[in-house]
């Protein structure tokens, strides 16, 4: 139908950034920030930091693995100060009294001015754009990180929401995800296309109705080709024209 609205929903770790490498980047940054203001060397606080996203993410197993409807917004208002308390802890000094502000700050700060974009990130989306594809991001990652994580890249401007579970209070843990941010978006699964690297995210997805892309871009994270897929990425660059078969 000329004229239909075409939308894809994208991942962001070790779909259009690599996540290794760039949790590298960020820890080291975070540290870089820290220990000029509060004493000790930045690897130490990139060590603290690097425990402390470890003991966060656990936590955040416990609670969603299985259940993606156990309060993600409630939840996310308690980890940034908590983030904080871990941070400083690890360090052995006491977490500032505005430990939730704090850490906005710093996440925002720390992560844009990281980079791990796979290459040809920026050309594929600048494409999509303007072939006028509406770019929407399907992250598991809340919306003000994925918004700084992209400005770092260098490749915000060319995608629209930041879908985040905090977006639509339900985290990337199972189907109802995809139909949440699918309604936000006004779009019907069937009329979408999912671009991930995770099986158990695809098959959410198409769970769903939607049509998939496996993402297998990573140097050292690799799954096996999943059953339902309409094609595989290996190259970013080759997405525009897997969009535009597809969609």
């Amino acid at each position: 139908m000329i004229g239909k609205e075409r939308f894809i929903f994208v991942d962001f770790d070790d779909t259009l950034s690599d996540n290794f490498q760039f949790n590298l980047q960020y820890v080291r940054e975070l540290g870089a920030l820290l220990a000029p203001k509060f004493g000790g060397e930045g690897e130490a606080w990139a060590k603290s930091a690097t425990d402390m996203l470890a003991t966060i993410e656990a936590e955040y197993v416990a609670r969603f693995v299985g259940a993606p409807l156990a309060g993600y917004c409630a939840w996310l208002e308690t980890i940034r100060a908590r983030s904080v308390e871990l941070l400083f802890g690890g360090m052995g000094v006491a977490a500032p009294a505005d430990a939730a502000s704090l850490a906005i700050d710093n996440q925002f700060s720390a992560l844009t001015a990281c980079d791990a974009a796979f290459p040809g990130a920026s050309e594929a989306l600048m494409a999509l754009f303007e072939d006028g594809v509406r770019t929407q991001i399907a992250s598991g990652q809340e919306s003000e990180y994925l918004l700084a994580a992209l400005m770092g890249a260098g490749v915000e401007s060319f995608t629209e929401s930041k879908f985040g579970p905090d977006l639509v209070d339900c985290a990337k843990e199972g189907p109802e995800f995809y139909a949440r941010i699918f309604a936000a978006s006004g779009v019907a699964a069937g009329e979408t296309l999912v671009i991930d690297d995770r099986p158990d995210a695809l098959g959410w997805a198409m769970a769903t109705g939607a049509k998939t892309i496996q993402a297998r871009l990573s140097p050292v994270r690799h799954f096996e080709t999943v059953p339902g897929v309409v094609a595989v990425l290996t190259n970013l660059r080759d997405l525009p024209a897997l969009v535009a078969k597809h969609l």
